[in-house]
């Protein structure tokens, strides 16, 4: 009992101290920097020629989502369903190959992010939405030509049942994610192995199948297409 009330009363105070945040004024000229600088706990960096500064991580220019725009060919006027986007990131990487992209992100702070980075990167096909990805998953009966979800199923309890729901929503998948080690606890639990998740795929009917080298034993990147 007064764990659960101690835990309301840092909420609480954690929101307080956002709000406190977002009602203060901003007392330098409008510039982009400041709309960075609204919000912090930035991983990624902006491409130099924004000129704004925010984190470290090179995300506008991943390779992994670069890899899967190759093997889907050509994202002129195609759907994609993205997500966890982070911070925007990877949506640029997909509206710049012609993609118009629906990304879902769970996290408030992540999802502020977001619409700072679409400001600051002047994303037009890009939606972004808050709120829960497998709640989304379970519920819509949309269909897209291709979903990426880069580094998103550790925020799934069970990254295979999650696999599964992706495989409804479109004939094209791009999983980034970390695996479990060989002789790990079986599915189910926080990291999927990499044969439980090919084979989910496969179950699936996914009959194409690519695996990215990416030089790490303890993540895989798949491509994977009906």
């Amino acid at each position: 009992m007064l764990r659960t009330l101690r835990d309301r009363l840092l909420k609480r105070q954690a929101s307080l101290r956002s709000a406190e945040i977002f009602d203060s004024y901003v007392a330098r000229l409008p510039r982009l920097q400041n709309a960075v600088d609204a919000i912090g706990g930035w991983s990624c960096a902006f491409p130099p020629e924004c000129g704004v500064s925010a984190g470290a991580i090179e995300a506008f220019d991943d390779s992994r989502i670069r890899w899967a725009i190759d093997c889907f060919g050509s994202l002129a006027g195609r759907s994609v369903l993205e997500l966890a986007p982070g911070e925007a990131g990877h949506s640029f990487l997909l509206e710049s190959a012609g993609a118009h992209v629906e990304a879902i992100e769970p996290s408030r702070a992540g999802f502020i992010r977001c619409l700072v980075a679409k400001e600051v990167m002047r994303l037009q096909r890009t939606r972004f939405w808050l709120g829960d990805m497998e709640a989304f998953l379970r519920e819509t009966d949309k269909r897209y030509d291709l979903v990426v979800a880069c580094d998103a199923l550790r925020r799934f309890a069970d990254p295979l049942a999650a696999t599964a729901l992706l495989a409804r929503r479109a004939d094209a998948l791009f999983i980034h994610t970390p695996i479990a080690a060989d002789g790990a606890p079986a599915a189910g639990d926080a990291l999927p192995r990499r044969d439980d998740l090919i084979e989910t795929l496969r179950d699936a009917g996914f009959s194409k199948i690519r695996k990215a080298e990416n030089g790490s034993a303890a993540a895989l990147s798949i491509f994977a297409r009906k």
